[in-house]
């Protein structure tokens, strides 16, 4: 019998044993017959095969490695070489073996699946970047390729005519379908977006790049509960990707699951240690918390993993009760020497101003309060006259007149306590007064009733004048709305806190959608008030707080507004002055429980014992007792304050 007859009838005997799931006996008369023909390529495949059933993956590798010595360009042996160092968890290897195939064989499943993984390394620019090239080097997807290239050049018309070309040739083409959601988001189509990240996705559960896009849309659109099942479908998928992790936390940490997005934030950093950005959400977090130690401890992480981080340093000021050390100082002022983002360069002449504050250096402070508010007023469009010409507007519509006029809500919920006026005004502190309560929830800033107005809109006709148009039934829809929308913030109390300030505007339109819910204005000195907001970085919203003269101007609006509220609603709205919280504590704090028509309940003067969580920057601060150290203290920066004090004193 000659050597091929032979290997033939072993090579047969191999695929009997392997029949028979006798891996280990066929492996031995497979190394056989490559002994005699050691480039015997089924023998090579069924070997790598046995190794592969039995667990052995580095023999599984080294036989592939051995197989594409002489057959190098083999699709399926360079397919399995990628699927092994996965299966080893060799990430990088596998990335840069699949763009080698991708690159080799223009396979668009391969690569899909290379930006998969791009994905859980936290690389999904990369991704898209390699999507771009794949498409523009490739005729056969030329007519998708134009699309992508019109889409990053924001020839947003071009792009969509491009993919809908695409989908009219080919209705599950996947990738036209993501891209033209992309499109969709990036002009503000958010249901758009959705309904293509969906379909996508229907086509392919398991392309994580998608699952991400249609997690952003669901974030943006306010549908947390979406979001956070999508990136729990990635983290199911990829359990170990701490991009993920990190995006979860964060809209845990938005639907109020404050805990779990710690966790989140902490498991995380567990997988990508070098993190700054999640140790500065673990910061805040832990902060709305009431968790200061750890708080301070993860704003410090993030400094030492980015030294120019504005934001860290603003957040350690922002807690209000801590104190810079020289050093610390020192390294503020060095980083403003380096090349810095104008928005972490304003963040750092905050964190400083309040650093020399600290220290009683007033002047020092000023001077760099002034610079960061002057970063922040030159890159805003805020118009002071804007302002007042809607709150003019706002106070000639709402007259006595058209409040009797306007369809009535049937909405008669007592539910809702808004506390609102001036930020910095002391509406944080009567926040966590009355939510000491058993019987009301406190939440956060709720922008529902903003969002509210900001919606109302008919052919030509806009808020406030569209209130003339609409009839019972849609006036109490807008009272539900509000009452559906904030319900995922409260708890079980039968009564809740919204704490958005900006809402003063809003009162006739308040009033008019929920007639039985209780406003409460909170005043403080006018001076020390919008000084108040003068040296606070806001994350968001309140453009005219960067500038005194705007400042003075918003104050007089506000002022103009609320003499307007009470002369409407008389006693439907308590004012709560904050020199009376401070100098008469108890009388006043009952007086204010009285108005919400609850019963007394002392853990409203223990206020400062409460443990819920509070996300403003007056956090630290309300879980003390009171104290009288904010009252006048705009007094120590009063040569600096004049453009304000002007325009206040007209006002008195």
């Amino acid at each position: 019998m000659n050597k091929k007859n032979s290997v033939e009838i072993a090579y047969q005997n191999a695929t009997n044993l392997i029949d028979k799931k006798e891996y280990t006996q066929a492996i031995v008369q497979l190394n056989e017959i490559l002994k005699i023909f050691p480039n015997e390529l089924n023998s090579l495949y069924l070997l790598i095969d046995c190794y592969i059933k039995i667990n052995k993956a580095l023999l599984a590798l080294e036989t592939t490695h051995k197989a594409l010595e002489f057959k190098k360009d083999d699709r399926q042996l360079l397919h399995l070489e990628i699927r092994l160092n996965e299966f080893l968890k060799r990430d990088s290897e596998s990335i840069n073996l699949l763009k080698i195939f991708v690159d080799k064989f223009s396979d668009m499943s391969a690569l899909k699946h290379l930006t998969t993984l791009l994905v859980h390394q936290d690389k999904a620019d990369e991704a898209d970047e390699l999507i771009k090239n794949f498409f523009e080097n490739n005729d056969e997807y030329g007519l998708l390729y134009r699309g992508v290239r019109h889409l990053f050049a924001s020839r947003f018309r071009k792009a969509e005519d491009a993919f809908k070309k695409v989908l009219i040739e080919d209705k599950n083409n996947i990738d036209a379908l993501r891209f033209m959601g992309i499109l969709a988001y990036k002009t503000g189509n958010h249901d758009i977006a959705e309904k293509m990240f969906v379909k996508a996705l229907m086509l392919d559960p398991t392309y994580s790049i998608v699952w991400a896009n249609l997690a952003h849309v669901y974030t943006v659109t306010g549908q947390l509960d979406k979001a956070k099942k999508s990136f729990q479908n990635i983290l199911k998928m990829d359990p170990e990707n701490g991009l993920i992790w990190a995006e979860l936390g964060t809209v845990l940490n938005k639907l109020a699951n404050y805990k779990d997005g710690r966790d989140a934030y902490l498991k995380s950093i567990e997988l990508k240690p070098d993190s700054p950005r999640v140790y500065l959400s673990l910061g805040h977090v832990y902060k709305t918390m009431g968790d200061i130690e750890n708080s301070i401890e993860s704003y410090k992480e993030t400094i030492k993993h980015n030294n120019l981080s504005g934001e860290a340093y603003w957040s350690l000021a922002n807690l209000k009760t801590y104190k810079f050390t020289n050093n610390e100082i020192e390294e503020m002022e060095k980083a403003l020497k380096s090349e810095m983002s104008d928005i972490e360069k304003c963040q750092m002449y905050f964190a400083l101003g309040k650093a020399y504050e600290v220290e009683k250096d007033f002047d020092n402070s000023f001077k760099n309060y002034s610079k960061g508010n002057k970063i922040k007023k030159e890159e805003s469009e805020y118009s002071s006259m804007d302002t007042t010409d809607n709150t003019s507007k706002v106070i000639q519509f709402f007259n006595e007149k058209k409040l009797m006029q306007l369809s009535s809500s049937k909405t008669l919920d007592r539910d809702p306590i808004f506390v609102l006026g001036m930020p910095r005004s002391g509406s944080t502190l009567i926040d966590q007064i009355i939510s000491s309560h058993s019987m009301v929830d406190g939440t956060q800033e709720l922008p529902n009733i903003i969002k509210i107005a900001a919606d109302l809109k008919r052919k030509n006709n806009l808020y406030p004048e569209i209130l003339d148009e609409i009839d019972e039934d849609e006036i109490t829809e807008l009272g539900e709305r509000y009452l559906n929308g904030t319900r995922w913030a409260r708890d079980s109390a039968p009564f809740f806190i919204d704490k958005m300030p900006n809402n003063f505007i809003h009162i006739g339109l308040i009033k008019t959608i929920l007639p039985n819910a209780k406003i409460i204005d909170t005043r403080r000195d006018a001076m020390d008030t919008c000084f108040s907001c003068f040296k606070q970085f806001f994350a968001r919203g309140q453009l005219f707080t960067y500038s005194l003269e705007d400042l003075g101007k918003y104050y007089s609006d506000y002022i103009k507004a609320m003499n307007h509220w009470h002369k409407v609603f008389g006693d439907q709205i308590y004012t709560v002055h904050y020199d009376n919280v401070i100098n008469d504590t108890e009388n006043t704090i009952k007086e204010l429980i009285q108005y919400c028509e609850l019963p007394f309940e002392n853990e409203c003067l223990e206020f400062y014992k409460s443990s819920r969580p509070v996300k403003t920057p007056s956090a630290e601060q309300v879980r003390q007792p009171i104290y009288k150290s904010g009252l006048n203290y705009w007094k120590n920066f009063e040569e600096h304050l004049q453009p304000l004090k002007k325009i206040i004193d007209e006002i008195s």
